[in-house]
């Protein structure tokens, strides 16, 4: 009688959230370049991931070089990347890309996690032929008025961008699996 032959596979993997969350707004803002339907919808989950990505970007590399882990894990997002910047000896200027962008971000973050209400008034004088154009336009809020495709590619480039600077400070024995998603195994005879 012949018998199958049985294989042994291992596997293993460390888990960074920041690739999924990267690779998912990616998908919404290649959906949202190709088709006009949907594509506030599409840039605001691609901004929202963005901005998760950036903690999770800074628990990667901070879980591998944080001093105090649970000092560093209660801190908010902008702390942490100032915490790793001081630690990986990185210049930190808010006032250049990617920093600006990330600075942005991070408060775009916290107005969609904590919203509140806004009452909302304008007034236009417009011209009758651009009347009609924008007829069934209602007034936006300020967190809607940041949902574009633009700020939604300047904010996934920007935590790519953050995130080679991070990995490229890590020192080498450090780096694995937060630049891209990693994984080792082998497979051989079960015995």
């Amino acid at each position: 009688m012949n018998t199958a032959q049985r294989f042994r596979k291992t596997q293993g993997r460390e888990f960074f959230a920041h690739h999924m969350l990267l690779h998912a707004a990616e998908r919404q803002i290649d959906e949202a370049r190709a088709s006009e339907v949907g594509r506030f919808n599409k840039c605001l989950a691609a901004m929202v991931l963005s901005a998760l990505a950036i903690e999770a970007l800074a628990n990667a590399v901070g879980s591998r070089v944080a001093s105090d882990w649970a000092a560093f894990e209660s801190l908010n997002p902008l702390a942490k990347l100032d915490s790793l910047a001081k630690a990986l000896s990185i210049t930190y200027d808010p006032t250049k890309e990617p920093w600006s962008a990330i600075t942005q971000l991070a408060r775009f973050r916290n107005d969609i996690a904590h919203p509140k209400p806004e009452l909302i008034s304008e007034e236009n004088f417009l011209p009758e032929v651009a009347l009609e154009k924008t007829l069934f336009d209602s007034p936006q809020s300020q967190i809607e008025r940041q949902i574009t495709l633009g700020n939604a590619e300047r904010a996934h480039k920007a935590v790519y961008s953050l995130k080679a600077i991070l990995t490229d400070s890590l020192p080498d024995d450090k780096r694995f699996g937060i630049y891209a998603d990693m994984w080792s195994g082998s497979t051989g005879l079960a015995k």
